[in-house]
């Protein structure tokens, strides 16, 4: 499994040779979060030369998601804002980066393990996503929970599991005072603006790993653009809520079984020390 990581900023990783075999270039990673059983990770790659691949097959499910420059697969161009979901066992075609590219890069149920030439295996469920999202408008979330509207773009979700991985901004000003949880995990880059939050604040670069049942809020969505996130679930993401809380995490369940769902975990999560010292007084 992985740990609790809440709040890290990006800067405060050490860089790793990328894990993308049989490509040719030169590309270095910074690991945000590793689960070691299985190889799942969330991975911010930089591309320091041009680097390309040949098609194949992903051990994993893997999606790309590019913050700056721009990549070619299967000879389609895709700049800032670009977005592919690589189903584990479905063949995607060659794909390039040119070099000073940065990207989010996703590994799920699946290790680095790539196969070149492979052809789709005959159970796979899914097909290759390629989604342009400076191309897409914003939609308001459609389930209800937050105070004030929450806006995404959905870049895909998993027909069988739900997992599922979506843009996310909240409009300068959004707020919501009452703690939340959820039955699943919770992850997100920070990808433009600033939030302020019982763990700190979310800026440009910064990342969580919240796992399930873990209670968060207030939230405050700072001037004068808000805050984007890139934000992934392996599951539906119900909000649960609490209010009234007292000191520490008690309060009154406003929407949840508090008896039956399980433990809450309120344990301290890893903390970076760029994000200012870590405090549970007055939580």
């Amino acid at each position: 499994m992985r740990p609790h990581v809440e709040l890290i900023h990006e800067n405060d990783y050490i860089w790793h040779n990328a894990e993308l075999p049989f490509g040719e270039g030169r590309a270095r990673q910074r690991n945000l979060s590793v689960d070691e059983e299985d190889g799942s990770s969330s991975l911010r790659v930089d591309f320091v030369t041009d680097w390309g691949r040949e098609a194949g097959v992903h051990h994993s499910d893997a999606e790309y998601f590019v913050l700056e420059g721009e990549m070619e697969i299967g000879g389609r161009r895709i700049g800032k804002g670009g977005y592919i979901h690589a189903p584990k066992g479905v063949a995607m075609p060659w794909m390039k980066f040119t070099a000073g590219t940065r990207i989010l890069h996703y590994r799920e149920y699946g290790d680095a393990g790539f196969d070149p030439g492979a052809q789709t295996a005959q159970d796979a469920i899914e097909e290759l996503t390629i989604f342009d999202t400076e191309a897409t408008a914003w939609a308001k979330a459609p389930t209800p929970g937050p105070i004030t509207p929450l806006y995404i773009k959905m870049l895909h979700r998993h027909p069988v599991t739900g997992f599922y991985t979506r843009m996310v901004w909240a409009p300068p000003g959004w707020t919501d005072h009452r703690l939340a949880h959820h039955p699943c995990y919770e992850e997100a880059y920070t990808i433009s603006g600033r939030m302020t939050y019982n763990f700190g604040d979310l800026d440009p670069g910064t990342y969580f790993f919240r796992p399930a049942r873990v209670k968060h809020g207030h939230f405050i969505s700072g001037e004068p653009d808000g805050c984007v996130w890139l934000i992934r679930s392996d599951g539906e993401l119900p909000n649960w809520y609490t209010t009234d809380e007292w000191i520490k995490w008690g309060g009154h369940a406003e929407n949840y079984d508090d008896e039956s769902q399980g433990p809450i975990i309120s344990t301290y999560p890893v903390r970076s020390s760029s994000r200012g010292p870590w405090s549970a007084d007055g939580m």
